[in-house]
């Protein structure tokens, strides 16, 4: 039994799992292997393989990256990769480079095109993309806002949509072409899970353009998907040649890991 996707105490501010623990845990519920898929970040998948080593647990080195395509945001997995690689090692970086770079020019920038800006220096440090769409929606009228939709979501929708340019989060086609490069493979995350912005249910459209864009799976299996859900998903796999993943999600001990059947998971043969 395996378990795709799963976040240690390396994804900032909100996981706990540590790698020992983890694996412990996992030994003991009966799975034989596991992947570490952190926030852009690599930095537990050493210490997650020895602890592997050590309890008989084969650990496959993952990361969850943050990325954008078609308008949307998207969090695209990859497998497979050596962490240590210098290509995979940018490539989280830049994740956060750019929202940085981003943030800033928008603070510079937003204000000369008409938008009340104010406030964020309360964080007393400099802000991130997420927070700087959050006022711009709080404080300004956007237009085609969607009834009900939270500030965060609106702002971050009407910068992509919108302000074409104005963020510019890593691509999942980059992720993609990252991972191709390494001998990994990119699958999308969660594609029927909603959660704002940051996880819109993936249509078929979207994943039509993602697997020309060279997706290589979907992570079908995931808590909240609906068993429609799964069978799309499984549909659309099937039709665009696309391998199929699973996991829990994950973030601390007290949420529980999955148990899914390794035949399930087409993903495993071509991580060998």
């Amino acid at each position: 039994m395996l378990d795709l996707h799963i976040h240690t105490h390396a994804t900032p501010h909100h996981a706990s799992w540590e790698p020992e623990q983890l694996v412990a845990t996992a030994r003991a519920q009966g799975l034989t292997v596991l992947a570490a898929t952190d926030h852009n970040t690599v930095a537990s998948v050493a210490a997650l393989l020895a602890a592997g080593a050590r309890h008989g647990i084969r650990v496959v080195s993952g990361v969850e990256i943050d990325s954008a395509f078609g308008g949307k945001l998207w969090h695209t997995l990859v497998y497979g990769a050596d962490p240590a690689a210098p290509a995979l090692v940018a490539l989280c970086a830049a994740v956060f480079a750019r929202n940085a770079a981003d943030a800033q020019r928008l603070c510079t920038d937003l204000p000369t095109l008409g938008f009340q800006l104010t406030g964020l220096e309360a964080l007393g440090r400099a802000p991130n993309v997420a927070e700087v769409a959050t006022v711009l929606a709080r404080q300004n009228r956007l237009p085609g806002r969607v009834p009900g939709e939270g500030d965060e979501e609106a702002g971050i929708r009407y910068l992509l949509t919108e302000l074409r340019g104005a963020y510019r989060p890593v691509g999942a086609d980059e992720v993609i072409a990252v991972a191709h490069s390494l001998g990994a493979v990119a699958v999308l995350a969660h594609p029927g899970r909603r959660k704002g912005v940051y996880a819109v249910p993936a249509e078929a459209a979207d994943i039509k353009a993602l697997a020309e864009a060279g997706l290589d799976g979907l992570e079908v299996y995931y808590p909240t998907h609906s068993a429609a859900q799964v069978a799309l998903y499984n549909e659309l796999a099937a039709r665009y040649g696309l391998l199929v993943s699973g996991g829990s999600d994950s973030h601390h001990p007290n949420q529980p890991l999955a148990a899914l059947a390794p035949e399930l998971a087409t993903v495993l043969g071509r991580l060998g």
